[in-house]
């Protein structure tokens, strides 16, 4: 059975994110990916660079030490802890450990998680920077 009517299609406006301060958040966290693009970029053109020999290398280098690139580079660092901070908070939203029949608190598991992520990135800057 068909019908003349028009469906009802309710408007939308396009700045619908910026009426609650939960959605201007949660554009903020999945803007987080451009940065995260950006880095990729600059790790892959890196590598590049270093295959191609000392000069190649040497001019990546003076690359990253201009100040937009610092900048930028900030920037995708803020936006790489602010993706952090939130998913570790989600985390133990989906894992639902119990110990003793009791349900674990999210507190442990966050800090387990900044624990593990701090020790991870000390380890891999001593061993960039002294082996």
């Amino acid at each position: 059975m068909t019908t003349k009517r028009k469906p009802y299609v309710r408007p939308m406006p396009s700045t619908w994110w910026k009426s609650l301060p939960f959605y201007r958040f949660y554009m903020l966290r999945e803007g987080t990916a451009l940065p995260a693009v950006w880095f990729s970029i600059i790790l892959i053109c890196g590598l590049f660079s270093l295959k191609n020999g000392p000069e190649s290398w040497a001019g990546f280098v003076g690359f990253l030490q201009n100040p937009i690139v610092v900048i930028l580079n900030l920037i995708a660092l803020a936006a790489a802890l602010l993706h952090t901070k939130t998913w570790f908070e989600l985390a133990p939203k989906a894992s639902n450990i119990i110990i003793k029949d009791e349900k674990l608190k999210p507190e442990p598991v966050i800090r387990g998680l900044w624990v593990v992520t701090g020790l991870v990135t000390v380890i891999i800057l001593f061993v960039a920077l002294f082996w």
